[in-house]
């Protein structure tokens, strides 16, 4: 579903976009802050990439419709150029509560200036949660874990060509949003998850959770480009979480990027 003229005000280094109770902002100019999603009281950043702020630089940027597109250079001993398309709705909101829903890609590409360089780039999440837990999508299923999400590291593992999609679910606080994370293993390194408790909150104990997709090889080549993305859901309630592994089927059917 794409936004309408009524609830999308762009510009040319970002947008800010509104739908039902929900209302996301990007600037293009700040790429570590990803998108800010606030819903009444409750505010999460997502899509954020991490970025040496006192080495980078803005190269260009523009925006057509719910796109979003980055360029920039990173001024020190890795000499990376890096772009990022962050893209809004799409084919995983939930059929439920369409309009109160938001879905968010970031499509990331890094090359390299240099003969060989550190290629690693992280995507950053940060929010408060109730609850959280994860899942996956493989041979055609979706199974949730039965442990408890805590503070750890989860590693892609793409074996036999087979894409396995890991889902990470959160329940908000002092709102009805559930927010799913989903990345893909042929696509991504590892993703690390820390989690604190978070003080003075109301209601039901809350976590901050900071989650950190890895992407791409440690040492990539010159001439080499690589591409990733990562896609953020905030849709109904935990208790209404069947569109989580909808949303996981279809991302892992999805064609690979040209490389």
């Amino acid at each position: 579903m794409s936004a309408s003229e009524d609830n999308l005000r762009a510009n040319g280094l970002g947008w800010t976009h509104k739908l039902g109770s929900l209302t996301a902002q990007l600037d293009l100019e700040e790429p570590g802050s990803g998108i800010f999603i606030k819903s009444g009281d409750s505010s999460i950043s997502i899509l954020g990439i991490c970025l040496p702020k006192q080495a980078l630089a803005f190269s260009d940027g523009w925006v057509r419709g719910n796109d979003a597109t980055g360029v920039y250079a990173i001024n020190d001993a890795r000499q990376l150029k890096i772009s990022g398309l962050w893209r809004l709705q799409g084919t995983w909101v939930p059929k439920k509560d369409r309009d109160n829903s938001i879905t968010a890609e970031l499509i990331l590409s890094s090359e390299t200036l240099r003969e060989k360089s550190d290629g690693s780039l992280a995507v950053e999440c940060s929010f408060l949660a109730t609850s959280a837990q994860t899942g996956s999508w493989s041979t055609n299923s979706f199974q949730w874990e039965q442990d408890s999400l805590g503070s750890r590291e989860y590693w892609s593992q793409n074996t036999d060509q087979t894409v396995t999609v890991q889902s990470f679910v959160f329940q908000l606080p002092g709102c009805e949003h559930t927010l799913a994370l989903f990345t893909r293993s042929d696509e991504i390194h590892h993703t690390m998850m820390t989690s604190i408790p978070a003080a003075g909150s109301d209601g039901p104990v809350a976590y901050k959770h900071v989650l950190k997709s890895y992407f791409f090889p440690t040492i990539i080549e010159k001439g080499v480009l690589h591409r990733g993305r990562i896609v953020a859901v905030l849709g109904p309630s935990q208790s209404e979480k069947d569109w989580c592994a909808a949303a996981a089927k279809a991302f892992a059917h999805q064609p690979p990027l040209l490389q």
